[in-house]
């Protein structure tokens, strides 16, 4: 309910609507008593739309419709008026407060039964039977008929709130409440879809209405309600809300009203009261059918349109995804590739003779240059976590060797700090275990990076144990320092993207605030979970639980491939260099101008295949991304070449500064042998070449640098 502002005509529509329907109602007029009394029903609606104003229309019209009735002692008739007005304020103060609470009404199975119950049933039974007992009470009816005048009243009551109220309360409310015509707050009526229904089914509509009129005009509803019945329940099942509502009001039409307007034999018998409730049951039920049916087909329908929705918005956020994964996969490209030019001769500048400053000032731009590519991997790594497509191996490793190398490499910055930096493995830890040592390493670089970094003095310690939780074990990794702390206000929000303790912790240490969130989702990735102790100014520890799954069958130790030594060979050999970066071809002649190899170049795929034919290599490197043939066209045509031909397996060593996996691995399905991550490092080079010119086998093995995830967002 609400307050709004109600045109003038809302005052006089009662004054002629209410009239008109007590006319309708005279043919049901028997023994000085109304058995179907419209103008309540009408009554009872109108106040619902226009609130109290109805009541007095309501009255006046009572007072005329028992006159109607030539009921004695006219100075009785306003207590004979009063039931009838009584009976529309308790419905519309029942059903105002019941549902005071709804932002709006809907014809739900719930809100018609309630409507039923408050607007109909109880104003029914108290001015039913208040009515009755003023009749008795006046003399006009006798005692006895007290309860089975009630129970008639009661019935004709609901049967014409079946008729009128509830089609005209669902249809009309909310045309009216749209124009602010209606102080009942109504729900838009889900559109009938007529469409829908086919031509066969219309045909058969018009029958069975013209079936069911020809049958109430020759027989007698007491031989025939069933078949209404079933007519009525089956229209409600089969089309919801709007077919049990206009059948319901055909039904009530043709049985009711028609045979006292047309004097159907048998329209007067004592059974007529009976039949009529028995058909207007079901036809309740009909209705509170109707409205679930049209209820579930509303919900599946906004589901399908959700649906759609949700498949519109997927396809759009694959589509952003698919161009943010090539965005993000030709600014590696683009930015690696230059880097590598850079990195790779400040490297050839170090083995030139240099003095104090000079090697100083190489150092620190060698070390930008690492902080870019670290930068680089880790904005590839959060794209990949964000979108939840970061795959893990679980392979056997060795988990000693793995922690110690991590911890070798880090033991040089800790010395620069004069920092004690202790690593403590469990003699019961065994040393294999399986998991990604890729993956492993890369959150130990940055959590034992990070305590390094924020330590000035004391130390810095990583245990491994392996913990029991109840009756599970894990393998537990903790990093210990004593530097600055965390405040506490802070750490909730340690875990969040580019989130650093202090506003100048960035500009005073470094750092994107990306390190931790990586490394908690790589931890949670692969099975485990990470801890977090800090006390600010005391220090922090990192506690990381894996699951543990030891490999008790693999226990010793793999040995590297010794880089061989090409200074001390007499035999030269011919490497085919594929790159169309002049920058990154002159970086690899000046990497071997040393040693014993012949470098023949070619700037796109096309050359590197004419100059393949042409003539015997020993090795090629090669670049995926190129104009007119791509790395990988053309490595396929050497393949299928070195095929046709029956010729020695030549190793391809791909070259590619996009680090996304899938690319990597495209790399060796197109027949590549391995593949090196720009920027690559003289030694990385030289193993390379080790590893594929000293062994007839060629080696299907991935380079050692840890490639960058797949940037699908």
């Amino acid at each position: 309910m609400n307050t709004r502002r109600l045109p003038w005509w809302t005052w006089v529509v009662p004054f002629i609507a209410l009239p008109l329907a007590t006319m309708l109602s005279l043919p049901f007029a028997t023994n000085k008593l109304y058995w179907i009394y419209f103008p309540i029903n009408i009554g009872v609606v109108m106040a619902l739309w226009w609130g109290p104003r109805v009541l007095i229309p309501v009255f006046l019209n009572a007072l005329w419709a028992v006159q109607m009735l030539g009921l004695p002692k006219t100075y009785l008739y306003p207590l004979y008026a009063l039931p009838e007005t009584l009976q529309v304020f308790i419905a519309w103060m029942l059903v105002k407060e019941r549902f005071k609470g709804l932002s709006a009404w809907r014809p739900s199975p719930k809100n018609i039964s309630l409507l039923f119950v408050y607007g109909l049933l109880i104003p029914t039974l108290v001015c039913s039977a208040l009515t009755q007992g003023i009749y008795i009470f006046t003399g006009h009816v006798d005692r006895s008929l007290f309860l089975w005048n009630t129970l008639i009243a009661v019935i004709g009551d609901l049967t014409g709130g079946v008729f009128l109220c509830f089609p005209l309360l669902i249809l009309l409310t909310p045309f009216l409440y749209k124009r602010n015509l209606s102080l009942f707050k109504h729900e838009t009526l889900p559109p009938f879809h007529l469409e829908k229904v086919t031509f066969k089914e219309k045909l058969l509509w018009v029958g069975v209405l013209a079936g069911s009129l020809a049958l109430a005009l020759t027989m007698p509803l007491a031989q025939t309600w069933y078949v209404y019945g079933i007519l009525i329940l089956i229209s409600a099942a089969w089309y919801g809300l709007y077919a049990s509502l206009i059948i319901n009001t055909w039904i009530m039409a043709i049985t009711v009203l028609s045979p006292k307007f047309f004097n159907i034999p048998g329209s007067e018998e004592p059974f007529f009261v009976q039949t009529p409730s028995t058909l207007l049951t079901l036809c309740f039920c009909a209705l509170i059918t109707g409205s679930a049916v049209t209820s579930l087909t509303e919900k599946l329908v906004k589901l399908k349109e959700t649906e759609g929705e949700l498949k519109s918005a997927k396809d759009q956020a694959e589509e952003a995804s698919q161009a943010k994964s090539e965005f993000l996969a030709r600014m590696s490209h683009e930015i690696r590739t230059p880097l590598n030019s850079v990195l790779g001769m400040l490297e050839l500048l170090k083995e030139t003779q240099l003095s104090n400053d000079q090697q100083r000032y190489l150092t620190l731009f060698s070390h930008a240059g690492e902080n870019l590519k670290a930068l680089i991997n880790d904005l590839l790594d959060f794209s990949k976590i964000e979108a939840k497509a970061l795959n893990v191996e679980n392979v056997s490793f060795n988990l000693h060797a793995t922690i110690r190398s991590v911890f070798e490499i880090l033991q040089i910055k800790a010395e620069e700090k004069g920092i004690h930096f202790v690593l403590n493995i469990n003699p019961d830890v065994p040393a294999y275990h399986f998991g990604d040592p890729t993956r492993l390493r890369q959150v130990l670089f940055n959590l034992i990076g990070n305590a390094l970094k924020f330590t000035d003095e004391g130390k810095v310690q990583v245990d491994v144990n392996i913990a029991k939780t109840g009756t599970k074990e894990e393998l537990a990794i903790d990093v210990a320092d004593t530097g600055i702390g965390i405040p506490r206000d802070k750490q909730a929000k340690l875990f969040s993207p580019f989130f650093q303790g202090e506003p100048g912790i960035s500009r005073k240490f470094g750092g994107t605030g990306l390190g931790l969130v990586i490394s908690k989702n790589l931890v949670e990735i692969m099975g485990g979970t990470m801890e977090m102790k800090s006390l600010a100014g005391r220090g922090t520890t990192f506690r990381i639980h894996l699951p543990y799954s030891p490999d008790l069958t693999n226990q010793q130790e793999k040995k590297s491939t010794p880089i061989y030594a090409f200074n001390k060979s007499d035999r030269r050999y011919k490497i085919l260099l594929v790159d169309d970066s002049e920058d990154n071809r002159v970086l690899l002649i000046h990497y071997l101008k040393s040693l014993p190899f012949d470098c023949i170049e070619a700037v796109n795929g096309q050359e590197a295949v004419d100059k393949f034919a042409a003539e015997k290599f020993d090795l090629v490197f090669m670049d995926m991304q190129m104009p007119i043939m791509t790395g990988y066209k053309a490595t396929e045509i050497i393949r299928h070449y070195e095929t046709e031909k029956k010729l020695q397996h030549t190793p391809i060593i791909a070259l590619t500064a996009t680090a996304v996996l899938e690319d990597l691995k495209r790399a060796l399905a197109a027949g590549c042998d391995a593949y090196a991550v720009k920027p690559v490092k003289k030694t990385e080079i030289l193993e390379i070449l080790s590893q594929h010119l000293t062994t007839k086998v060629p080696i299907k093995e991935a380079f050692k640098e840890r490639p960058g995830p797949s940037p699908t967002i």
